[in-house]
């Protein structure tokens, strides 16, 4: 950029609503800031060159100094593309899309899954399909060739019995695709959709897409089902089962010959069926999310004393709260009171485990759902699966199968039936919306409708 050219510094400034303090510089037919945005590590840039639209870039560094370099660079770039007649604003979709990926890993409130999906949507579709076009230059004729591509991208990619090699959790995995017989869901596709509704919008607030360029895109309309949950009477036939599996006296060294030994159970399985029980207890009375409760850690528990009114008389309880970095946002969660008793328990085998088994345990950073090694347990949905199956009630009346996932439901339904809670502070401590709550969680055949709906009047 010519070494008699020099920068000045004008002076610090406020750069809009939610960032901190930048500092705003002239160059030439150049001005351009530098600033952090609230919630982010790393540095942005606005650059204004006079007779163009205002370009905002995020930056590699975290030094202010290499910022300053970069963005320099920046304006070199920029200046030698306006001297070709090319348009400033616009950048490949591929480079828009890597760009907001990594400022929504450095966000808060982002958990890991929610950024692992985004970036699995992006590398094998979003990015695949639109990678090299130009941000402003894709319009909604691109958008529907891209949802043809993506019906039959499974199809198309594999043969029969071929193998798709892929790494998870820094492991190579081989998987058996083989020929997909169904459809991907539009549920699938409605989630996907959601992604590339996000590069857009970012692309538009980055000036790689003008603001008169309005892009539909809209979800093709599917129904989604209510899910499947357990009612009082099923879930209490679950514990008493996966009391039953669990009992100490089906281990072997517990056996003295009065019962079939088939029916006993090692050291290792009964650990985990302990584990299981605790578990499937405390996401019914927390109504957390599976993703929520598998990456709870001992230090987003908060002591929490209130007073509840039990048959007329009120009690003081020695409760907790629960920091959730939540679908959306963080909040805290008021769990039943039993969960408490729960979380001790679990926190006491882990103890003990860390001293047979020799890991280190302090009880703050470590994940509370970890086996007697210490290792965090990601899902229990397998184990579960057989749970219930077992009593017979993998799936609902309908035929709709239950999951993992039901446990939220059920305590949603359980909360609103049985203890006369308020749709809105249900809504508040699950961490989704009142409609959402309306729709899929509460069971609209439940006995407080057939209460009120076959009451009679007593006649004086």
């Amino acid at each position: 950029m010519g070494t008699k050219r020099k920068t000045k510094k004008v002076k610090n400034l406020r750069f809009g609503k939610g960032s901190t303090y930048g500092e705003r510089y002239e160059f030439k037919r150049v001005r351009y800031w530098i600033y952090k945005r609230e919630g982010y590590d790393t540095f942005t840039t606005k650059i204004k060159i006079k007779g163009e639209k205002e370009i905002r870039r995020s930056l590699d560094s975290r030094d202010l100094e290499e910022c300053k370099d970069e963005v320099k660079g920046k304006i070199f770039e920029y200046l030698q593309l306006l001297k070709s007649g090319q348009n400033l604003q616009s950048r490949p979709f591929k480079v828009v899309s890597q760009e907001y990926l990594n400022e929504l890993k450095g966000s808060r409130g982002v958990i890991d899954s929610k950024f692992k999906k985004y970036k699995s949507v992006m590398t094998l579709y979003l990015d695949e399909f639109f990678g090299d076009m130009k941000m402003e230059s894709i319009t909604e004729k691109n958008i529907y060739d891209y949802r043809k591509w993506r019906d039959d991208y499974w199809k198309k990619k594999f043969k029969k019995n071929d193998t798709y090699t892929y790494k998870r959790d820094g492991k190579k995995v081989i998987s058996k695709r083989g020929y997909l017989k169904k459809p991907v869901s539009l549920s699938t596709l409605h989630k996907e959709d959601v992604v590339l509704r996000k590069v857009i919008e970012y692309g538009r607030l980055s000036g790689d897409i003008s603001i008169n360029n309005v892009l539909d895109i809209k979800s093709r309309p599917f129904d989604s089902k209510r899910r499947p949950s357990f009612t009082q009477k099923e879930w209490n036939e679950v514990l008493d089962r996966s009391k039953y599996r669990s009992s100490k006296d089906r281990l072997w060294e517990n056996n003295k010959g009065e019962k079939d030994t088939t029916d006993c159970i090692n050291q290792n399985t009964y650990n985990q069926r302990v584990l299981l029980h605790d578990y499937i207890s405390f996401m019914v009375g927390s109504g957390l999310r599976t993703t929520e409760s598998t990456n709870l850690k001992w230090n987003d528990l908060i002591p929490h004393d209130f007073i509840q009114e039990i048959n007329g008389k009120y009690k003081k309880i020695n409760g907790i709260k629960i920091f959730v970095e939540g679908k959306k946002k963080e909040r805290k969660v008021d769990p039943q009171p039993y969960c408490k008793n729960i979380l001790e328990r679990i926190k006491k085998r882990q103890e003990k485990f860390s001293k047979i088994n020799g890991f280190k345990f302090i009880g703050k950073e470590e994940y509370i759902f970890s086996d007697d090694h210490g290792n965090r347990v990601k899902s229990f949905s397998k184990s579960f699966t057989h749970l219930i199956d077992g009593c017979g009630l993998l799936h609902d009346p309908k035929g709709n199968k239950r999951v993992i996932g039901s446990l939220r439901h059920t305590y949603g339904s359980i909360r609103k039936n049985l203890g006369e809670v308020d749709v809105y502070e249900l809504s508040r401590n699950m961490g989704t919306s009142v409609k959402m709550i309306e729709k899929f969680y509460l069971d609209h055949d439940d006995y407080d409708r057939s209460s009120t709906i076959t009451r009679i009047k007593k006649k004086n």
